[in-house]
C-alpha cells in the first residue's frame, strides 16, 4: 500500500489518536518483559481485564484485602502492607490523599493509582442473589478478525486459509463469579473442516467462584496456578527483570481462571482454595493433552514437545494431543501479620513416556513418565524491609533450586533490591517462571541488585546490575558460560504534560565461536549496547505525541561488529466531542541483521499485545481506530503496512467487543 494513501486515510478519519488504555506503568513492564524474553506476541489479556474492572469498580481501601491490592500488579508488597497496617492502627481513610502520610507513598504514586482506588464505607463483597446476579452481572463478548491485505496466499503446506478468528464470551459478577469460553483459529489452520469439523482449533472454558468464608475460591475448567516465587509451579506469564526494582518479588495469586488464547501454559480440571483463620489450603488437579513427536511407534515414546499451539500443516496436526499430562498438587500457607510461609508438593505423570534425544547441552533434562517436586516459600516484612524466597526440589534429592531476595524501601525517594538465585542443572519442573536470565529455572546462578533514586519531584533514576553463570552447557553454548547485564534509566518530568527518559543497556554473554572450517574452538564474548531516548508530550486531554530513537551495537570479539537504529513517531488523539479514538505510528529502522534487531511495543486492539522485532532495512506505518457506540459496543480497526528488505506486508485487524 502506498504510504501517501495511508496518511490520507489517517487524516480522513480525523487528526486525533487513541490514548493508551493500558496503564503506563503496566505498559512499560510489558514492553521491557517482551523485549527481554524476545517475544513478539503474547496474550496478556488477564492483566488488562483486571485493570479495566477496577477502573469501573475501584478498590475500596477501607475494606480491601491484600489479595485485591496485589491483583492490580501496580504496588509492591511493602506499600500494600503499609496501607493495611495504617488502616488497622488509625481507622478508615477519609480520602485517598491521606496515603501521602505513608512512608512509601507520594503524590505521584497516588495520582497514578487514583483511577483504581476509592474510599467508601461499604465492604467489597456483595450478597449473591438471583436478582443481583441478573441486574449486576456483566456479559462481555469479543470477536476478532485478522487477515493479510491484497496477498492472501499462505504457505503451500498450510491446510487452512490465512485468516485469524477469535470469539470470546464471559459473564462476570464483581470478581466473585466468572464463567467464560474462548475459541480461536490461527492463520493457516482448518475451520469447520478436516480435523476441525467442530469449528475452531482451540477451545477453552472456565467457571469460578470467589468470596466464601471457608471456601475462598473454586475453579472448574481451565485455570492458572501461582505459588511462591515461581520455582515450583507458576503456569501463566510473570514479569522478571524490570526497572521497577521492587517488583523482583512475585506476588502469587494462588488460582485464577485461564481467559487468554495461550494454548499450552494452563491447567485443565479443578482447583479449590480453602481458608481457616491464618491457614489456607489449596488443592488442584489437572488433565491436559500436549502436542508431541513420537520417537518410536513400537515403544510409543514422545521425543519432543510442540508448544506453539499451531496446527496448520500435516506434521503439526499429526503431533496434536499426543502426550497426556496428569498433575495433582496441594499447597498449605500460613499467614501471621507480616509473615507468610507456604509448603507445596506436586506430582506429574505423562502418558506415554517423555524421552527427548540426549544432546550434550540437555543431558540433565527430565526424561521419564513421572516427576515430583516439593517447595517451601517465605516472606517477612519488617519496617519496610522485605525478606522473601523459595526453595524447591525434584524427587526429594539434590536436584534443587533456591531464590532469596531483599527489598528495602526507606521512603519514596530511595529503594534498593537484591536477589540471589541458584538453580541446579538437574532441576526441572513442568511449569515455572522464577526470576532468571534464561527462560527456565535450571542451570543458572546469579546475583541481581537494583536501586531507585528520586532526588526531586522532576527526576527519577532507576538502575540494576545482574551477574549470572551457567554451570552446564546451553543450546549453542558448548561450555559453561557467564555474563552480565547493566541498565540505567534517567527520567525527567518537568511538568504533568512532558516526560523524557534516557536509557542505556549493556549486556555481555559468551557464545560458541565458529572458525572458518566450522569446528568449535571455544567461547567468544558478545557485547551488546542499546541506547534509547524516549519523549512524551501531552498537549491537552485529547492530543499526545511520543517520539523514540534507539541505537544498538553488537560487538563480537572476533572483529565482527553490527549496528542498528530505529526511530518512530506516535500521534494519539482522543476527542472529547465524539466517540472515535485514533492512534498513528510511523517507524524507520536499519539494522545489519537479525542479530542486531530492535524490539518496539505497538498499539493494538484491547486484549492484544505486540512487540515485534525490527531488522534489516525498512519502514512501517499503522493506524488504529476505536469507535464506541450505543454505550455497549467498542469496535477497533487497525491497518498496517510495512516494507522490509526481504518482504512487504499489509494487514487488517478488526475487533468488536460488546457488554450487556
Amino acid at each position: 500500500m502506498n504510504k501517501f494513501v495511508f496518511i490520507v486515510c489517517f487524516f480522513f478519519f480525523s487528526n486525533k489518536t487513541f490514548s493508551q488504555e493500558v496503564n503506563a506503568i503496566i505498559q512499560q513492564r510489558i514492553e521491557f518483559w517482551m523485549e527481554k524474553n524476545q517475544l513478539e506476541n503474547s496474550d496478556l489479556s488477564q492483566i488488562q481485564e483486571i485493570l479495566e474492572y477496577y477502573l469501573k469498580h475501584p478498590i475500596n481501601i477501607n475494606s480491601a484485602k491484600k489479595e485485591a491490592l496485589i491483583s492490580l500488579d501496580l504496588l509492591n508488597e511493602i506499600q500494600i502492607d503499609e496501607l493495611i497496617l495504617h488502616r488497622e492502627k488509625f481507622g478508615n481513610y477519609l480520602t485517598i490523599f491521606e496515603l501521602q502520610t505513608l512512608t512509601t507513598w507520594n503524590m505521584e504514586i497516588i495520582e497514578q493509582l487514583s483511577p483504581f482506588l476509592s474510599v467508601e464505607e461499604r465492604g467489597e463483597s456483595l450478597p449473591i442473589t438471583w436478582e443481583s446476579l441478573r441486574k449486576n452481572g456483566k456479559i462481555e463478548g469479543v470477536t476478532r478478525f485478522v487477515s493479510p491485505l491484497f496477498n492472501r496466499k499462505v504457505d503451500s503446506s498450510f491446510m487452512g486459509n490465512s485468516d485469524y478468528y477469535l470469539v470470546r464470551l464471559r459473564y462476570n459478577y464483581f470478581q466473585q463469579i466468572s464463567i467464560g469460553i474462548t475459541a480461536e483459529k490461527d492463520a493457516g489452520e482448518l475451520f469447520f473442516k478436516g480435523v476441525n469439523k467442530n469449528g475452531f482449533d482451540f477451545y477453552s472454558a472456565h467457571a469460578s467462584f470467589k468470596g466464601g468464608k471457608y471456601i475462598h475460591k473454586v475453579i472448574l475448567g481451565d485455570y492458572h496456578i501461582q505459588l511462591g516465587q515461581g520455582l515450583n509451579v507458576w503456569t501463566n506469564y510473570s514479569f522478571g527483570k524490570s526497572l521497577d526494582i521492587l517488583t523482583v518479588k512475585k506476588n502469587a495469586q494462588s488460582i485464577q481462571p485461564h481467559t487468554s488464547t495461550n494454548e499450552t501454559r494452563f491447567l485443565r480440571g479443578a482447583a479449590i482454595d480453602l481458608k481457616f483463620k491464618r491457614l489456607s489450603f489449596l488443592l488442584f488437579g489437572s488433565y491436559t493433552q500436549k502436542d508431541g513427536s513420537i520417537m518410536n511407534d513400537s515403544i510409543s515414546t514422545i521425543s519432543s514437545l510442540l508448544n506453539t499451539g499451531y496446527h496448520r500443516t500435516l506434521s503439526e496436526i499429526e503431533r496434536k494431543d499426543r502426550l497426556s499430562e496428569t498433575m495433582i498438587g496441594c499447597y498449605v500457607k500460613y499467614n501471621y501479620q507480616r509473615f507468610q510461609l507456604g509448603i507445596a508438593t506436586v506430582a506429574t505423570h505423562f502418558t506415554p513416556m517423555y524421552v527427548k534425544p540426549i544432546k550434550p547441552y540437555n543431558k540433565f533434562d527430565f526424561r521419564g513418565s513421572s516427576l515430583y517436586s516439593s517447595s517451601f516459600d517465605y516472606s517477612y516484612n519488617f519496617r519496610n524491609i522485605l525478606l522473601f524466597g523459595e526453595f524447591s526440589t525434584n524427587d526429594f534429592n539434590t536436584k534443587n533450586a533456591s531464590l532469596h531476595g531483599l527489598l528495602v524501601a526507606l521512603d519514596t525517594k530511595f529503594s534498593l533490591s537484591f536477589l540471589y538465585r541458584n538453580f541446579n542443572k538437574e532441576y526441572e519442573t513442568i511449569y515455572n517462571a522464577g526470576f532468571s536470565e534464561g527462560n527456565t529455572v535450571q542451570n543458572e546462578s546469579g546475583l541481581f541488585s537494583g536501586i531507585q533514586l528520586k532526588p526531586t519531584s522532576h527526576w527519577n533514576i532507576q538502575a540494576y546490575s545482574d551477574f549470572f553463570k551457567f554451570p552446564w552447557l546451553k543450546y549453542q553454548v558448548n561450555l559453561p558460560s557467564k555474563g552480565f547485564e547493566n541498565v540505567i534509566q534517567v527520567s525527567f518530568k518537568p511538568s504533568k504534560k512532558a516526560e523524557c527518559y534516557f536509557r542505556i543497556r549493556t549486556q555481555s554473554k559468551e557464545l560458541n565461536e565458529v572458525n572458518t572450517v566450522n569446528s568449535m574452538t571455544g567461547l567468544i564474548v558478545v557485547n551488546q549496547q542499546n541506547v534509547r531516548v524516549n519523549f512524551n508530550y501531552q498537549f491537552n486531554e485529547t492530543l499526545q505525541i511520543r517520539s523514540r530513537i534507539e541505537l544498538i551495537r553488537l560487538d563480537r570479539k572476533d572483529n565482527m561488529i553490527e549496528t542498528g537504529s530505529l526511530f518512530y513517531q506516535d500521534v494519539s488523539y482522543k476527542p472529547s466531542t465524539n466517540k472515535f479514538e485514533y492512534s498513528f505510528r510511523y517507524i524507520l529502522f536499519d539494522t545489519d541483521s537479525y542479530a542486531s534487531r530492535i524490539y518496539g511495543y505497538e498499539s493494538t486492539p484491547t486484549y492484544q499485545y505486540a512487540c515485534p522485532a525490527y531488522y534489516g532495512k525498512g519502514n512501517k506505518a499503522y493506524l488504529l481506530v476505536k469507535y464506541s457506540f450505543l454505550s455497549k459496543f467498542d469496535c477497533w480497526f487497525r491497518i498496517s503496512t510495512s516494507e522490509f528488505t526481504f518482504k512487504n506486508m499489509n494487514e487488517i485487524n478488526i475487533q468488536l467487543r460488546w457488554r450487556l
